[in-house]
C-alpha cells in the first residue's frame, strides 16, 4: 500500500483527496437533512402540525407574543467545530493517502527521538475534542413534544429532560473516557519512550497489515476504534442541527421546494433563515477544509506539523537555539551523521527499499509556498528524504549544510516531511531497546522538546481530559443530568426574557432584602444543594489528588477543621429533613422522607466518632463510600425538584466550572511514588542518586504495601483483610507484570540521609516468580541496574532473592550484563547481613556453650555465620541441607550436618533460620529460640517461640530530611542490613574519592565483616537491643504445683501431651518400653505392616506429616514410629522411660489430688492423669471356645498376630500358606493385612522358583461377617469417604455402609464367600470395616485362594480342624461343604485384652482414659485427637482457674 501511495503524482494525490472531501460533505448533509426531515414528520403528525402533500411544512402555533432568538454564538461555534473534527476522522479513517502522509510525519519524529513531542500533540488535540464534545452536552437533546418546544421556553421547567438522554449522551461519554485512556496512554509511552504493540503511540502511528490473522485483527480492531469516533462525531453534528431545526428556534424547517403556502411563508421566512445559514456556513467551512486538505497532499506537508509547531511555542522550546546549540556543540555534528548513517544502514538492509537509499540519485522540487525550501529527493521516490525538524535527515544527502538550513525552513514553513518507507518501522522504533538505552541524552542532542517541559505540559492536558470525563460520569451516571446545563440559558439571547432583569432596576440593598424575604425558602434550598454538591465533587477530587504523607498526630488545627466541616455537613442534612415534607416526589424511587435522612445523620455521627477514636482504616473508608452514596441519591432527588430547579442548574453548572478549574489549575495529577520511574529527569532536578536499593514483594498481596501510600510506620505492615479473597486478582496480575508488563520497578521512597540521597525501588516480580519465571526476573533486574547505570546511580543494593544464586550469581551477573566499564557500585550487602547476625546471637548466648541449628547454611551469609560462631565463640553448629554435596562440604569443614529438620528439631532448642521454608514453622520444638534472618521469616503463626530477628538495623530517623513513605514492610526505624550496607558503600566512596566503584559480590568473607558493621554505626545504624535467652524452658515443672501425669506415649498420650503444652501445662509423660525409637503398640506388629488409612488422617495435632520424609500417600508402621518420634521432639515433650505404672490412688490434699505409682517404689504427685497406654498392647490368646488350648493339646503350631516378629515363624507361616496349609482365626483388618502380605511374599517365592503351578490357600476362620471395601474406587477413597459418614447419624452411617456392602462387586464375593449362616455386621456402631487395600482380599475369595469358613468346632490328632460350616454357593452352581481341612499353622487374629491401670475414670476430678473409647468412627487416629482435645482443654481450664 506505502509503494502504491508514494507513486502517485502529488496533483493527483491533492485532486483525489478534493474528491473524496465533496463525497463525505455532501453524503452527509443530504443524510442529516433526510434524518431532520423524517423527525419532524413524525413529530407534526401527533402535533396537529398541517402538512401538504408532496410539499413538507411544518408550523408550530404558539402565543404571537412570543420572540424567536438566534441561536448562541458558541452553539454556532460548537457546530462548526464539530463539523470540522469529523471531516478529519473521516479523512483519517477512510482516506489512505493522508493515512500515509500523518504516518511518515510520525516516523520521523519518533526517529528524533521526540516522544512527548508526539505525546503533547495528540493530548492537545485529543483534549480540544473532549472540551468541545462536554461543551455540546447541554445543548443536545430528543427533538420530541415535551423537550423540544420547551428546552429555551422561559416559562418552562429547566428539568423537562432531565434523565432524557438520547444515544448520543451515552456515546459522548464513551468517547471521553476513551480519549482520557488515550491521553494516559500517549503520556506513559512518551515517559517510557517506547510502546508496546498495543500501546496508544504504536496504535495511532503503526500502518495497517495483513500478514497473518492477529494483524488482521489488529487492523480490525484500530478500524473500529477510529470508526467509532468519526460516528459519534457524526452523531453530535446530526443532534445539534436537529436543535436548530426545533421549534425553539425555527417553526418550520426550510422546505427546498418552491410551493409553500403562502400563509407560513411569513412567519416561517425568519426561523428557517437560522437553519439554512448554519448549513451555508458548513458548506464555507467545507471549502476551506478541502482546500487545507488537497494543499497537505499536494506539497506533502501534514496538518500534524503545524500542531507540532504550536506544541513547542506552547512549551517555550526555541527551536532557532536548540539547532545553533546542536550544530555548535563538539561532537555533535559526528553523532547526528553517525545517526543518518545508522538509519541509513538499516533503511538500505531491507531488499525492497534498497533503492531508496541511493544518495548519487536526488534531485531538488521547489515550492512557492514553502518559501523556496528545497528538499533532496531520491530521484525514483517522492517521499525519500524527511526532515525531522531539527535540520537533520533520516538518509544521507548530499551536501549537509543545504540539508541543515533546509530543514529549519520547512520546519517553520509548512514541515514537509517525507521518509523512506520501511515495514514494521514503527514498531521497530517504539521497540524498549532501542529507545530506552538513549534517554532524553539522546534527545536533547536532537534537538528534542524537554522532557521537563513536555511532561507537564501533556500532565496539564490529561488533567483536563480526565477531569471533564469524571465529572461527566458523575453527573450522567450519578445525578442524572448533563454537566452545565444552564450553559444554553446563558448564551443564548433568550435570559433577557427572565424576569430577574427588574431586580436590576432597584438598589442592590433592596435586591437582597427581596431576595431574603421573597425567596427565602429557595436560597436555603440553594446552599445545601451546593454544598453536598461541592463535597461530593472534593471526594471525586482525591482521583487527582497526591497523597501528602500524614503525621503520626494530627495537629488540633487539622482535627478541630475536620469536626466543624461535619458538624456543617450534619446540619445541612438536618436542614434536608426538616424540607423533606415539601420536597416533591421524584422519577427514581428514592425515599426522601425525613427518617431515610435521619439515618445519613447517624452514619455521619458515627463516622466522627470513628475518626476520633482511630478505627481502622477499612471501617472509616467503608463509612465514606456509605455516605458517598447516601449523600448522592439524596442530591439526585434535590436536582430533580420542579419547584428549584432552574437554580439548582445554574450553581451546579458553576460548581461544575470551578471544580474543573481547581482540578487543572492546581496541578494536582496524581503522581505518587508508585509511578514508574523511567525518565531521567522525573525526579524534578539533576541530583545525583547515592543509593538505590532494589528489592521485590514477597507475596502476592504485598503490592498493597505501594498501592495504599501513605500508611502508618508505627507498626509493620501487614496485608488487608479483604486482600485473601482477591487472590485471583493479584495471581493474574503478578502473572501479567511478570510476563508482559513493561514496568522495571516502582518507586516506593525518596529521602535523603545525610548527605546521601537515597530510593527505594520494588522490582514488579513476587517471591514466586524466581521459580517460576527465572528468565523474566533475571532480565527485570538487569533492565532496572542499566537504568540505574544511564542515571547516574552511584550503589545499587540488590534485596531478598534479587542476589540470588540461581538467578545471578549472587551479583555477578548483574555486574556482567553491565560491562566491565560501569561506573554503578553492586552490593549485595551480606557482609553487613553476617555481622549483624552474628553479633545478635553473640548477644543471646554471650559465652555459654550452646548447641545452635542453622538452616540455610549453604547461602553465603548462613556459611560465614557458621564459622564465625564457631571459631570466634566456639558454639556448636548444626548445618542443614538437602543436598548431599552441600552436606559433604559442611563435614569436610568440621560441622556437623542434618539432611532434615526433624534432626534439628532433635538437636537443640535453639535454631537459626537462615532460609524461608514453610516447614520450619511445623518442625521447629515448642518454645524454642529462633534467631531469624531470612526475608520473610516463617515464623510468624507461632506465639509459643521467642524470635529474634537478627537481619535489621535500627537507623537514626533525625538524619532523614522527611518521613519514609516505604520501608520495605518494616517499620519507620528498621532497616533490612543489607540496605544499610548501600549507605555503608555510597560513604565509603565519599571517603575515598580515587575509587571508582565497590563490588560486594560472590561470597562473604568472615575476617572483613566486621568492618562493614563499624562503618554503619558510624552512619547511624545500630544493631537493637535483646534480652539474653534463658536457660529456662516454657514448659517446665511448677513448684507449687504437681504436673500432669500422661500413662503412656503412644499416639493418644502425646496427643494430650502436644495439648497440653500449647496450653502452658506443665506435664509428664509416664512410660513402660526402654527402647526411646518405641512409641506405642505400633513396634509390636509384624514387619511390612502398612497403616490402613492415607498418612493424612494419621497426623497428630500440629505436625503435618512431612511429603518430603514421607513421599508416599501410605505410611508402615516403622515410618509412623519415627513420625512419632519427630513429634517427640516438635513439643518438646518430657517422657520417663522404663516407668511402668503399677497404680493410681488419691492424693492427700488438693495440692496433690492423685499419687502415681510406677517402677519398683517411685512415686510423684500428679494434678490430674491421663491413662493413655492404649487397648493394643496384651494380645488375647484365651477365647471363648478355647482354641489355644486345643491348638496346644493337638500339637499344631500356633501364634498371635502380635507375635509375628521373628524371621523363622513369618518363613513358617509363608510355608504353610503355599502348601494350603495355614489358617487364620478372625476376619478384621489384622486379619486382613496378614493375606496380604503372606500372599504377597508366596508370590514372590513362587516366581523366585519358577513354580507357578503351586497356588497357595489361606483358611479363614471367623463367627461375624464384617463388611469388606476396597481402599480406592477410581478417584474415591475409603478413608476420605469414611471421614464424611463419620459426620453422619449412626442410623445414616449402618444405610450407607449396608448399600456400599451389597453395591460394590468385591465386597459382595467378600460377603458371599463365607456360610450363609454366619452373622453379619447388621450395625456398625462406630466399627471399622476390613479394607481390602491391594483388592487381593475379593479377588482372593473368588479364585479360591482364600476360603471362608465359621468358627473352628474341633481339632483331631492329626491336625485335621473341624469348622461349623454350612453348604455354601460356589462359582460352578454347585453347593460344597469344607468343614474338615488338615492344617499345619494357625495364626490367631483374634485381638487384643484391654488392660487398664484403673477401672474408670473420673473426669469430674481430674482422671481421664484417652484411646480406650469403643467407637473409633471410621478414623481411629482421628478420634483418638478429638478425644485428646477435649481432655486437655478440660484439664487446662481447671489448672489455670486455680492458678
Amino acid at each position: 500500500m506505502s509503494s502504491m501511495i508514494r507513486d502517485i503524482d502529488p496533483v493527483v494525490r491533492a485532486l483525489l483527496t478534493t474528491m473524496f472531501g465533496i463525497v463525505v460533505h455532501f453524503g452527509t448533509v443530504w443524510t442529516i437533512e433526510d434524518h431532520i426531515t423524517s423527525i419532524f414528520s413524525s413529530f407534526s403528525a401527533s402535533s396537529s402540525i398541517s402538512c401538504m402533500s408532496d410539499d413538507i411544512t411544518f408550523t408550530h402555533h404558539h402565543d404571537q407574543s412570543s420572540n424567536t432568538y438566534p441561536p448562541s454564538l458558541l452553539l454556532q461555534t460548537l457546530v462548526l467545530h464539530e463539523y470540522w473534527v469529523y471531516l478529519q476522522h473521516m479523512n483519517v479513517l477512510a482516506n489512505p493517502l493522508l493515512q500515509h502522509l500523518d504516518r511518515r510525519y510520525g516516523i520521523a519524529l519518533l526517529k528524533s527521538k521526540k516522544h512527548w513531542v508526539i505525546a503533547g500533540t495528540l493530548s492537545a488535540y485529543w483534549t480540544r475534542e473532549s472540551l468541545g464534545m462536554f461543551l455540546c452536552l447541554p445543548y443536545l437533546m430528543l427533538p420530541s413534544t415535551s423537550t423540544a418546544s420547551s428546552m429555551y421556553d422561559e416559562n418552562s421547567s429547566s428539568n423537562n429532560y432531565i434523565n432524557n438522554f438520547s444515544m448520543t449522551h451515552y456515546l459522548i461519554l464513551y468517547s471521553l473516557l476513551y480519549h482520557t485512556y488515550k491521553s494516559r496512554g500517549v503520556r506513559r509511552d512518551a515517559s517510557k519512550f517506547s510502546s508496546s504493540p498495543l500501546g496508544i503511540m504504536t496504535l495511532v502511528i503503526d500502518d495497517f497489515y495483513i500478514h497473518d490473522m492477529y494483524e488482521v485483527l489488529l487492523s480490525v480492531f484500530r478500524l473500529l476504534l477510529q470508526g467509532s469516533d468519526t460516528f459519534i462525531h457524526y452523531c453530535i453534528v446530526r443532534d445539534l442541527l436537529v436543535v436548530f431545526s426545533s421549534s425553539s428556534y425555527t417553526t418550520s424547517l426550510l422546505s427546498t421546494s418552491s410551493m409553500v403556502t403562502e400563509e407560513v411563508e411569513n412567519e416561517t421566512c425568519t426561523t428557517s433563515s437560522y437553519y439554512s445559514t448554519m448549513v451555508m456556513r458548513m458548506h464555507i467551512l467545507f471549502i476551506i477544509w478541502v482546500i487545507h486538505a488537497a494543499l497537505n497532499q499536494l506539497f506533502r506537508c501534514s496538518t500534524a506539523s503545524i500542531m507540532v509547531m504550536w506544541w513547542q511555542s506552547l512549551t517555550k522550546t526555541s527551536k532557532a537555539t536548540t539547532m545553533k546549540s546542536t550544530m555548535t556543540m563538539d561532537g555533535v555534528e559526528d553523532d547526528q551523521d553517525n545517526y543518518s548513517h545508522r538509519q541509513n544502514s538499516e533503511n538500505c538492509g531491507i531488499g525492497a527499499m534498497k533503492d531508496d537509499c541511493a544518495p548519487d540519485r536526488t534531485r531538488s522540487v521547489s515550492s512557492s509556498n514553502c518559501s523556496g525550501v528545497s528538499i533532496s529527493t531520491s530521484a525514483d521516490d517522492d517521499d525519500g528524504d524527511i526532515d525531522d525538524g531539527s535540520g537533520r535527515r533520516s538518509s544521507s544527502s548530499s551536501s549537509s549544510s543545504t540539508s541543515s538550513s533546509t530543514g529549519i525552513e520547512a520546519d517553520k514553513n509548512c514541515s514537509s516531511v517525507y521518509i523512506v518507507d520501511d515495514e514494521f518501522i514503527v514498531r521497530r522504533l517504539l521497540q524498549p531497546n532501542d529507545n530506552i538505552s538513549n534517554g532524553n541524552a539522546a534527545s536533547s542532542k536532537m534537538g528534542c522538546t524537554s522532557t521537563t517541559g513536555g511532561s507537564v505540559a501533556v500532565d496539564g492536558a490529561v488533567r483536563l481530559s480526565m477531569a471533564i470525563a469524571v465529572l461527566s460520569a458523575f453527573f450522567m451516571l450519578g445525578l442524572g443530568q448533563v454537566p452545565l446545563k444552564a450553559l444554553p440559558m446563558m448564551t443564548t439571547t433568550a435570559i433577557r426574557s427572565i424576569d430577574i432583569h427588574c431586580y436590576f432596576d432597584k438598589k442592590w440593598s433592596t435586591v437582597i432584602v427581596g431576595l431574603v424575604r421573597g425567596q427565602r425558602h429557595m436560597l436555603m434550598h440553594l446552599a445545601m444543594h451546593s454544598w453536598v454538591l461541592w463535597s461530593l465533587l472534593h471526594a471525586i477530587g482525591a482521583v487527582f489528588r497526591t497523597p501528602q504523607p500524614r503525621p503520626p498526630q494530627p495537629t488540633g488545627s487539622v482535627i478541630r477543621k475536620w469536626f466543624i466541616i461535619q458538624i456543617i455537613d450534619l446540619s445541612v442534612m438536618l436542614g434536608m429533613a426538616s424540607q423533606a415534607t415539601v420536597t416533591p416526589s421524584n422519577n427514581y424511587g428514592i425515599d426522601m422522607s425525613r427518617n431515610s435522612i435521619m439515618l445519613i445523620c447517624v452514619l455521619l455521627t458515627f463516622k466522627a466518632y470513628a475518626q476520633s477514636m482511630r478505627y481502622p482504616k477499612f471501617v472509616r473508608r467503608s463509612l465514606s463510600i456509605v455516605e458517598f452514596v447516601s449523600k448522592l441519591a439524596v442530591l439526585r432527588v434535590l436536582t430533580t425538584s420542579a419547584s428549584f430547579g432552574t437554580i439548582t442548574v445554574v450553581s451546579s453548572s458553576l460548581l461544575a466550572i470551578t471544580w474543573v478549574v481547581s482540578v487543572v489549575a492546581a496541578r494536582t495529577m496524581r503522581n505518587h511514588s508508585t509511578q514508574l520511574v523511567r525518565d531521567d529527569n522525573s525526579h524534578g532536578d539533576n541530583e545525583r542518586l547515592d543509593v538505590v536499593f532494589l528489592g521485590h514483594p514477597a507475596f502476592l498481596s504485598d503490592f498493597w504495601a505501594l498501592w495504599l501510600l501513605p500508611y502508618s510506620l508505627k507498626e509493620r505492615w501487614q496485608a488487608p483483610f479483604w486482600a485473601l479473597p482477591l487472590w485471583p486478582i493479584h495471581f493474574i496480575f503478578g502473572w501479567y507484570i511478570c510476563n508482559w508488563g513493561n514496568t522495571d520497578y516502582f518507586l516506593g521512597d525518596d529521602n535523603r540521609y545525610g548527605q546521601l540521597r537515597i530510593q527505594n525501588w520494588v522490582a514488579p516480580h513476587f517471591g514466586r516468580h524466581f521459580v517460576t519465571h527465572p528468565h523474566q526476573v533475571k532480565e527485570n533486574i538487569e533492565a532496572c541496574a542499566r537504568h540505574a547505570e544511564r542515571t547516574g546511580v552511584r550503589v545499587l543494593c540488590l534485596g531478598a532473592l534479587n542476589k540470588a544464586e540461581s538467578i545471578n550469581g549472587g551479583g555477578w551477573g548483574v555486574g556482567r550484563a553491565l560491562g566491565p566499564n560501569r561506573k554503578l557500585s553492586i552490593i549485595h550487602g551480606n557482609h553487613l547481613t553476617a555481622a549483624a547476625v552474628v553479633e545478635m546471637i553473640y548477644r543471646c548466648f554471650r559465652n555459654r556453650k550452646t548447641k545452635l541449628f542453622l538452616t540455610g547454611a549453604s547461602s553465603k551469609v548462613g556459611w560465614a555465620v557458621a564459622r564465625a560462631l564457631r571459631d570466634r565463640y566456639g558454639y556448636d553448629i548444626l548445618c542443614h541441607s538437602t543436598d548431599p554435596g552441600r552436606r559433604k562440604y559442611f563435614e569436610l569443614n568440621g560441622f556437623a550436618s542434618a539432611s532434615t529438620l526433624s534432626e534439628g528439631a532433635a538437636y537443640c532448642r535453639h535454631w537459626i533460620v537462615g532460609k524461608y521454608d514453610a516447614e520450619v514453622s511445623e518442625v521447629i520444638p515448642h518454645g524454642a529460640v529462633a534467631i531469624v534472618f531470612s526475608v520473610p521469616h516463617p515464623l510468624k503463626g507461632r506465639r509459643d517461640l521467642r524470635v529474634i530477628e537478627a537481619g535489621t538495623l535500627h537507623m537514626d530517623l533525625s538524619r532523614l530530611d522527611k518521613p519514609r513513605l516505604f520501608a520495605n514492610k518494616l517499620r519507620e526505624h528498621e532497616i533490612f542490613a543489607c540496605h544499610a550496607a548501600g549507605f555503608v558503600a555510597a560513604h565509603r566512596l565519599n571517603e575515598q574519592p580515587d575509587i571508582l566503584r565497590i563490588d560486594e559480590m560472590g561470597p562473604v568473607n568472615p575476617s572483613e565483616m566486621d568492618s562493614w558493621l563499624v562503618d554503619a554505626q558510624k552512619l547511624g545504624f545500630v544493631v537493637p537491643y535483646v534480652e539474653p535467652v534463658s536457660e529456662s524452658y516454657v514448659g517446665s515443672l511448677a513448684e507449687d504445683r504437681p504436673p500432669v501425669i500422661i500413662v503412656g506415649c503412644g499416639p493418644s498420650g502425646l496427643s494430650v501431651a502436644a495439648y497440653l503444652s500449647q496450653k502452658q501445662v506443665p506435664h509428664i509423660v509416664l512410660e513402660a518400653e526402654i527402647n526411646p525409637d518405641l512409641f506405642g503398640s505400633w513396634g509390636q506388629h509384624f514387619s511390612g505392616l502398612e497403616i490402613t488409612t492415607q498418612k493424612k488422617w494419621c497426623t497428630l495435632p500440629g505436625l503435618r506429616i512431612s511429603d518430603k520424609e514421607y513421599p508416599n500417600d501410605y505410611m508402615t508402621a516403622e515410618e509412623y514410629q519415627r513420625y512419632l518420634k519427630q513429634y517427640v521432639h516438635r513439643y518438646a515433650i518430657n517422657i520417663r522411660r522404663g516407668a511402668k505404672v503399677t497404680s493410681i490412688v488419691r492424693g492427700p490434699d488438693q495440692n496433690r489430688p492423685y499419687i502415681v505409682k510406677y517402677g519398683a517404689e517411685d512415686v510423684v504427685a500428679a494434678w490430674a492423669v491421663v491413662v493413655a497406654s492404649g487397648k493394643h498392647r496384651i494380645p488375647k490368646h484365651h477365647t471363648s471356645d478355647v482354641i489355644a488350648q486345643k491348638l496346644k493339646s493337638s500339637a499344631i503350631p500356633h501364634v498371635h498376630s502380635a507375635e509375628l516378629c521373628d524371621d523363622a515363624i513369618w518363613s513358617q507361616a509363608v510355608q504353610a500358606a503355599q502348601n494350603g496349609k495355614l489358617c487364620i482365626v478372625g476376619f478384621g483388618n489384622s486379619a486382613g493385612d496378614l493375606v496380604n502380605v503372606i500372599l504377597q511374599q508366596c508370590h514372590k517365592n513362587c516366581i523366585g522358583c519358577n513354580n507357578i503351578t503351586n497356588n497357595p490357600t489361606i483358611h479363614i476362620a471367623t463367627r461375624t461377617v464384617p463388611p469388606v471395601f476396597p481402599r480406592r474406587i477410581k478417584f474415591l477413597r475409603v478413608d476420605t469417604m469414611g471421614y464424611l459418614i463419620r459426620l453422619l447419624p449412626s442410623t445414616l452411617q449402618d444405610m450407607i455402609v449396608n448399600f456400599l456392602w451389597w453395591a460394590l462387586p468385591g465386597s459382595r464375593a467378600c460377603y458371599s464367600a463365607f456360610p450363609l449362616h454366619l452373622q453379619r455386621w447388621s450395625r456398625i456402631g462406630g466399627r471399622v470395616p476390613v479394607i481390602d487395600k491391594y483388592g487381593l482380599l475379593a479377588s482372593g475369595f473368588q479364585s479360591g485362594t482364600l476360603v471362608g469358613h465359621g468358627p473352628i468346632i474341633d481339632i483331631t490328632n492329626d491336625n485335621v480342624v473341624h469348622f461349623d460350616d454350612q453348604p455354601t454357593l460356589v462359582s460352578s452352581g454347585a453347593y460344597a461343604t469344607n468343614s474338615r481341612v488338615t492344617i499345619d499353622m494357625v495364626i490367631l487374629a483374634t485381638g487384643y485384652v484391654e488392660e487398664c491401670v484403673i477401672e474408670r475414670e473420673d473426669r469430674l476430678n481430674g482422671l481421664y482414659k484417652c484411646g480406650f473409647g469403643t467407637s473409633d468412627r471410621f478414623l481411629p487416629l482421628r478420634t483418638i485427637c478429638e478425644d485428646a482435645r477435649c481432655i486437655a482443654d478440660d484439664i487446662a481450664e481447671s489448672y489455670h482457674r486455680t492458678t
